[in-house]
Protein backbone atom coordinates (compact mmCIF):
# COMPACT_ATOMS: atom_id res chain seq x y z
CA UNK A 1 0.00 0.00 0.00
CA UNK A 2 2.95 2.28 0.82
CA UNK A 3 4.01 2.49 -2.71
CA UNK A 4 0.83 3.18 -4.44
CA UNK A 5 2.08 7.23 -3.67
CA UNK A 6 5.33 6.56 -5.16
CA UNK A 7 4.11 4.83 -8.54
CA UNK A 8 1.53 7.70 -9.31
CA UNK A 9 4.29 10.15 -8.98
CA UNK A 10 6.18 8.10 -11.28
CA UNK A 11 3.64 7.37 -13.52
CA UNK A 12 2.89 11.46 -13.06
CA UNK A 13 6.65 12.35 -14.13
CA UNK A 14 6.85 9.76 -17.01
CA UNK A 15 3.32 10.54 -18.69
CA UNK A 16 3.52 14.47 -18.03
CA UNK A 17 0.14 14.33 -17.99
CA UNK A 18 -1.90 17.80 -17.49
CA UNK A 19 -3.95 16.39 -15.10
CA UNK A 20 -0.96 15.44 -12.84
CA UNK A 21 0.13 18.95 -12.83
CA UNK A 22 -1.36 22.13 -11.15
CA UNK A 23 -5.42 22.23 -11.74
CA UNK A 24 -5.31 25.83 -12.73
CA UNK A 25 -5.03 26.18 -16.42
CA UNK A 26 -5.15 28.39 -19.49
CA UNK A 27 -6.10 28.82 -23.07
CA UNK A 28 -4.53 31.19 -25.36
CA UNK A 29 -4.71 30.74 -29.52
CA UNK A 30 -1.54 32.22 -29.92
CA UNK A 31 0.26 29.19 -28.00
CA UNK A 32 1.19 30.82 -25.08
CA UNK A 33 -0.95 29.08 -22.66
CA UNK A 34 -1.23 25.53 -21.81
CA UNK A 35 -4.07 24.83 -24.86
CA UNK A 36 -5.36 26.49 -27.72
CA UNK A 37 -8.61 25.62 -27.39
CA UNK A 38 -11.31 25.23 -24.82
CA UNK A 39 -12.20 21.89 -25.36
CA UNK A 40 -8.36 20.98 -25.09
CA UNK A 41 -8.48 22.70 -21.46
CA UNK A 42 -11.84 20.65 -20.43
CA UNK A 43 -10.60 17.63 -22.01
CA UNK A 44 -7.31 17.92 -19.24
CA UNK A 45 -9.91 18.51 -16.29
CA UNK A 46 -9.69 15.74 -13.72
CA UNK A 47 -12.61 13.53 -13.68
CA UNK A 48 -15.34 13.97 -10.69
CA UNK A 49 -12.98 16.96 -8.60
CA UNK A 50 -14.42 17.67 -5.22
CA UNK A 51 -11.90 20.79 -5.71
CA UNK A 52 -12.58 23.32 -8.22
CA UNK A 53 -10.56 23.55 -11.46
CA UNK A 54 -10.05 27.43 -13.13
CA UNK A 55 -9.38 27.53 -16.57
CA UNK A 56 -8.48 31.10 -17.80
CA UNK A 57 -8.72 31.77 -21.56
CA UNK A 58 -7.00 34.95 -22.93
CA UNK A 59 -8.61 37.18 -25.09
CA UNK A 60 -9.28 36.11 -28.82
CA UNK A 61 -12.07 34.59 -30.88
CA UNK A 62 -12.26 30.47 -30.16
CA UNK A 63 -14.03 29.34 -33.36
CA UNK A 64 -15.27 25.95 -31.86
CA UNK A 65 -18.07 23.66 -30.11
CA UNK A 66 -17.78 23.24 -26.65
CA UNK A 67 -19.30 20.05 -24.20
CA UNK A 68 -18.54 20.35 -20.56
CA UNK A 69 -19.37 16.38 -19.81
CA UNK A 70 -20.60 15.50 -16.51
CA UNK A 71 -17.74 14.03 -14.96
CA UNK A 72 -16.07 17.68 -15.44
CA UNK A 73 -18.30 18.74 -11.67
CA UNK A 74 -16.81 21.37 -10.50
CA UNK A 75 -15.50 23.52 -12.87
CA UNK A 76 -14.78 27.60 -13.64
CA UNK A 77 -14.33 28.97 -16.90
CA UNK A 78 -13.17 32.40 -16.94
CA UNK A 79 -12.39 34.93 -19.88
CA UNK A 80 -9.54 37.71 -19.86
CA UNK A 81 -12.12 40.25 -21.09
CA UNK A 82 -15.69 39.94 -21.33
CA UNK A 83 -15.83 41.69 -24.59
CA UNK A 84 -13.10 40.53 -26.24
CA UNK A 85 -12.44 36.77 -25.02
CA UNK A 86 -15.09 35.15 -27.42
CA UNK A 87 -15.76 31.78 -28.44
CA UNK A 88 -18.34 31.40 -31.28
CA UNK A 89 -19.09 28.68 -33.62
CA UNK A 90 -22.06 27.54 -35.82
CA UNK A 91 -24.70 24.53 -34.66
CA UNK A 92 -28.15 24.25 -34.70
CA UNK A 93 -31.28 20.97 -35.25
CA UNK A 94 -30.61 21.36 -38.74
CA UNK A 95 -26.59 20.65 -38.67
CA UNK A 96 -27.02 19.12 -34.93
CA UNK A 97 -23.52 18.51 -34.15
CA UNK A 98 -22.44 16.31 -32.36
CA UNK A 99 -26.01 15.28 -31.39
CA UNK A 100 -26.30 18.52 -30.04
CA UNK A 101 -27.85 21.84 -31.43
CA UNK A 102 -25.81 24.31 -29.00
CA UNK A 103 -22.32 25.88 -29.02
CA UNK A 104 -21.66 25.58 -25.50
CA UNK A 105 -23.26 22.28 -23.45
CA UNK A 106 -22.81 21.76 -20.14
CA UNK A 107 -23.66 18.29 -18.41
CA UNK A 108 -21.52 18.92 -15.24
CA UNK A 109 -22.66 20.00 -11.73
CA UNK A 110 -21.15 22.89 -10.01
CA UNK A 111 -20.53 24.67 -13.29
CA UNK A 112 -19.41 28.56 -12.91
CA UNK A 113 -18.77 30.51 -16.10
CA UNK A 114 -17.03 34.08 -16.20
CA UNK A 115 -16.56 37.20 -18.31
CA UNK A 116 -16.98 36.40 -21.92
CA UNK A 117 -19.14 36.00 -24.59
CA UNK A 118 -20.41 33.08 -26.18
CA UNK A 119 -22.02 33.24 -29.71
CA UNK A 120 -23.79 30.84 -31.57
CA UNK A 121 -23.53 32.11 -34.87
CA UNK A 122 -25.86 30.24 -36.32
CA UNK A 123 -27.94 33.05 -39.03
CA UNK A 124 -31.71 33.90 -38.67
CA UNK A 125 -33.89 31.85 -39.91
CA UNK A 126 -31.27 28.66 -39.36
CA UNK A 127 -33.53 26.70 -36.78
CA UNK A 128 -33.01 26.27 -33.31
CA UNK A 129 -29.46 27.41 -32.07
CA UNK A 130 -28.89 27.54 -28.79
CA UNK A 131 -25.66 29.61 -27.32
CA UNK A 132 -25.78 27.65 -23.84
CA UNK A 133 -27.33 24.39 -23.09
CA UNK A 134 -27.12 23.71 -19.43
CA UNK A 135 -28.34 20.49 -17.86
CA UNK A 136 -26.94 20.63 -14.80
CA UNK A 137 -27.48 21.61 -10.53
CA UNK A 138 -25.83 24.30 -9.14
CA UNK A 139 -24.50 26.87 -12.11
CA UNK A 140 -23.73 29.97 -11.68
CA UNK A 141 -23.16 32.34 -14.64
CA UNK A 142 -21.39 35.92 -13.98
CA UNK A 143 -20.63 39.00 -15.98
CA UNK A 144 -20.92 37.59 -19.42
CA UNK A 145 -22.61 37.83 -23.09
CA UNK A 146 -25.39 35.58 -24.72
CA UNK A 147 -25.95 35.91 -28.18
CA UNK A 148 -27.90 33.60 -30.97
CA UNK A 149 -31.25 34.30 -32.41
CA UNK A 150 -34.14 31.38 -31.51
CA UNK A 151 -33.70 29.21 -28.37
CA UNK A 152 -29.69 31.74 -26.89
CA UNK A 153 -30.12 30.12 -23.20
CA UNK A 154 -31.58 26.77 -22.70
CA UNK A 155 -31.62 26.00 -18.80
CA UNK A 156 -32.33 22.86 -17.06
CA UNK A 157 -31.34 22.34 -13.18
CA UNK A 158 -30.68 25.07 -10.36
CA UNK A 159 -28.60 28.08 -11.87
CA UNK A 160 -27.78 31.78 -11.12
CA UNK A 161 -27.11 34.84 -13.72
CA UNK A 162 -25.70 37.65 -12.20
CA UNK A 163 -24.97 40.81 -14.32
CA UNK A 164 -25.39 38.94 -17.97
CA UNK A 165 -26.40 40.18 -21.41
CA UNK A 166 -28.54 38.11 -23.31
CA UNK A 167 -30.07 38.23 -26.72
CA UNK A 168 -32.15 36.40 -29.11
CA UNK A 169 -35.75 36.32 -30.83
CA UNK A 170 -37.94 33.76 -30.13
CA UNK A 171 -38.48 31.52 -26.74
CA UNK A 172 -34.94 32.60 -26.39
CA UNK A 173 -35.13 31.82 -22.47
CA UNK A 174 -35.90 28.09 -22.22
CA UNK A 175 -36.23 25.00 -20.42
CA UNK A 176 -37.60 23.23 -17.07
CA UNK A 177 -35.01 24.88 -14.94
CA UNK A 178 -35.39 26.76 -11.38
CA UNK A 179 -33.01 29.49 -13.02
CA UNK A 180 -32.73 33.39 -11.28
CA UNK A 181 -31.33 36.32 -13.02
CA UNK A 182 -29.94 39.18 -11.29
CA UNK A 183 -29.45 42.67 -13.08
CA UNK A 184 -29.52 40.91 -16.57
CA UNK A 185 -29.61 43.00 -20.01
CA UNK A 186 -31.90 41.01 -21.99
CA UNK A 187 -32.34 42.55 -25.58
CA UNK A 188 -34.95 41.49 -28.24
CA UNK A 189 -34.37 41.64 -31.77
CA UNK A 190 -37.07 40.00 -33.57
CA UNK A 191 -41.16 40.05 -33.10
CA UNK A 192 -41.48 36.98 -30.55
CA UNK A 193 -41.51 35.60 -27.45
CA UNK A 194 -38.53 35.84 -24.68
CA UNK A 195 -39.21 32.88 -21.84
CA UNK A 196 -41.01 29.44 -22.51
CA UNK A 197 -40.58 27.59 -19.27
CA UNK A 198 -41.77 24.41 -18.72
CA UNK A 199 -41.38 23.63 -14.71
CA UNK A 200 -43.36 21.04 -12.96
CA UNK A 201 -45.24 21.39 -9.94
CA UNK A 202 -43.74 22.11 -6.79
CA UNK A 203 -40.52 23.75 -8.41
CA UNK A 204 -39.81 27.30 -9.19
CA UNK A 205 -39.12 28.52 -12.67
CA UNK A 206 -37.62 31.54 -13.81
CA UNK A 207 -37.43 34.23 -11.98
CA UNK A 208 -35.98 38.19 -13.31
CA UNK A 209 -35.04 40.66 -10.35
CA UNK A 210 -33.64 44.22 -11.45
CA UNK A 211 -33.20 43.48 -14.73
CA UNK A 212 -33.37 45.30 -17.63
CA UNK A 213 -35.55 44.65 -21.27
CA UNK A 214 -34.53 46.49 -24.78
CA UNK A 215 -35.74 45.78 -28.04
CA UNK A 216 -34.83 46.69 -31.79
CA UNK A 217 -37.45 49.45 -33.13
CA UNK A 218 -38.61 47.34 -35.75
CA UNK A 219 -40.21 45.06 -33.17
CA UNK A 220 -44.07 45.31 -33.47
CA UNK A 221 -45.08 42.60 -31.11
CA UNK A 222 -43.46 41.02 -28.42
CA UNK A 223 -44.43 38.81 -25.21
CA UNK A 224 -42.85 38.12 -21.85
CA UNK A 225 -43.71 34.69 -21.92
CA UNK A 226 -45.55 32.06 -23.40
CA UNK A 227 -46.78 28.61 -23.10
CA UNK A 228 -49.87 25.81 -23.84
CA UNK A 229 -51.51 25.42 -20.56
CA UNK A 230 -52.16 21.78 -20.91
CA UNK A 231 -48.99 20.71 -22.16
CA UNK A 232 -47.17 22.69 -19.25
CA UNK A 233 -49.90 23.85 -16.35
CA UNK A 234 -47.25 24.39 -13.89
CA UNK A 235 -44.84 26.92 -15.50
CA UNK A 236 -43.63 30.14 -13.51
CA UNK A 237 -42.26 33.17 -14.92
CA UNK A 238 -41.99 36.47 -12.42
CA UNK A 239 -40.42 39.90 -13.02
CA UNK A 240 -39.28 41.52 -10.07
CA UNK A 241 -38.77 45.28 -10.46
CA UNK A 242 -37.82 45.10 -14.00
CA UNK A 243 -37.52 47.67 -17.13
CA UNK A 244 -39.36 47.04 -19.60
CA UNK A 245 -38.98 49.13 -23.27
CA UNK A 246 -42.14 49.73 -25.00
CA UNK A 247 -41.63 46.70 -27.56
CA UNK A 248 -44.00 44.05 -24.67
CA UNK A 249 -47.44 44.15 -26.07
CA UNK A 250 -49.59 45.56 -23.32
CA UNK A 251 -50.99 41.92 -22.82
CA UNK A 252 -47.46 40.90 -22.14
CA UNK A 253 -48.28 37.03 -21.73
CA UNK A 254 -49.42 34.76 -24.37
CA UNK A 255 -51.19 31.78 -23.90
CA UNK A 256 -51.01 29.20 -27.37
CA UNK A 257 -51.21 26.00 -28.59
CA UNK A 258 -54.09 23.44 -28.43
CA UNK A 259 -54.52 24.31 -25.00
CA UNK A 260 -54.53 27.87 -25.30
CA UNK A 261 -58.11 27.84 -23.96
CA UNK A 262 -57.80 25.45 -20.84
CA UNK A 263 -57.93 26.66 -17.39
CA UNK A 264 -54.57 28.61 -16.03
CA UNK A 265 -55.17 28.03 -12.55
CA UNK A 266 -51.75 27.00 -11.85
CA UNK A 267 -49.99 29.02 -14.44
CA UNK A 268 -48.04 31.26 -12.63
CA UNK A 269 -47.17 34.41 -15.12
CA UNK A 270 -46.94 37.25 -12.16
CA UNK A 271 -45.29 40.74 -12.25
CA UNK A 272 -44.09 43.09 -9.38
CA UNK A 273 -43.27 46.45 -9.91
CA UNK A 274 -42.44 46.86 -13.66
CA UNK A 275 -41.61 50.02 -15.10
CA UNK A 276 -41.00 51.83 -18.75
CA UNK A 277 -37.07 52.37 -18.92
CA UNK A 278 -37.18 55.64 -16.93
CA UNK A 279 -38.39 54.20 -14.22
CA UNK A 280 -41.92 55.02 -14.29
CA UNK A 281 -44.64 52.24 -13.26
CA UNK A 282 -46.23 50.42 -16.34
CA UNK A 283 -50.03 50.37 -17.36
CA UNK A 284 -50.74 46.09 -16.66
CA UNK A 285 -54.14 47.13 -16.49
CA UNK A 286 -54.52 45.01 -20.20
CA UNK A 287 -52.51 42.16 -19.12
CA UNK A 288 -53.81 38.61 -20.45
CA UNK A 289 -56.27 36.73 -18.69
CA UNK A 290 -54.28 33.95 -16.03
CA UNK A 291 -51.40 36.31 -15.44
CA UNK A 292 -51.00 38.72 -12.16
CA UNK A 293 -49.72 41.38 -9.78
CA UNK A 294 -47.64 39.51 -6.99
CA UNK A 295 -48.17 41.45 -3.44
CA UNK A 296 -44.85 43.47 -2.28
CA UNK A 297 -45.03 40.57 0.65
CA UNK A 298 -44.41 37.68 -2.20
CA UNK A 299 -42.27 39.47 -4.34
CA UNK A 300 -39.87 40.00 -1.35
CA UNK A 301 -40.05 36.66 -0.54
CA UNK A 302 -39.30 35.48 -4.22
CA UNK A 303 -36.03 38.19 -3.99
CA UNK A 304 -34.44 36.05 -1.45
CA UNK A 305 -32.37 33.76 -3.71
CA UNK A 306 -32.60 30.93 -0.98
CA UNK A 307 -36.26 30.86 -1.24
CA UNK A 308 -35.83 29.98 -5.12
CA UNK A 309 -32.73 27.93 -4.44
CA UNK A 310 -33.62 26.20 -1.30
CA UNK A 311 -30.88 24.25 0.36
CA UNK A 312 -27.94 26.06 -2.17
CA UNK A 313 -26.66 29.39 -2.43
CA UNK A 314 -24.68 30.73 -4.77
CA UNK A 315 -23.99 33.83 -3.70
CA UNK A 316 -22.00 32.49 -0.68
CA UNK A 317 -18.72 31.66 -1.63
Amino acid sequence: MKTFPLITAVACALLATVACRAKDLTVAADGTGDFKTVQAAVDAVPADSATRTLITIRKGTYTELVVVPREKKNLTIRGEDRQATIIAAMNNAKLNAGGRRSSFSVVADGFELENLTLHNTTPKGGSQAEALDMRTDRGVIRHCNFKSFQDTLRINGRVYFDDCYIEGDVDFIWGSGTVYFNRCDIHAVHDGYLVQSRNRSGQFGYIFVDCKLTGDASITRYALARIDPRAYPYSQVVFIDCQMGPFISPAGWVFDGPGAQDSKEHIRFEEFHSTDLTGKPLDVSQRAAGSGQLSAVDAAKLREVGTVFGDWSPVAR
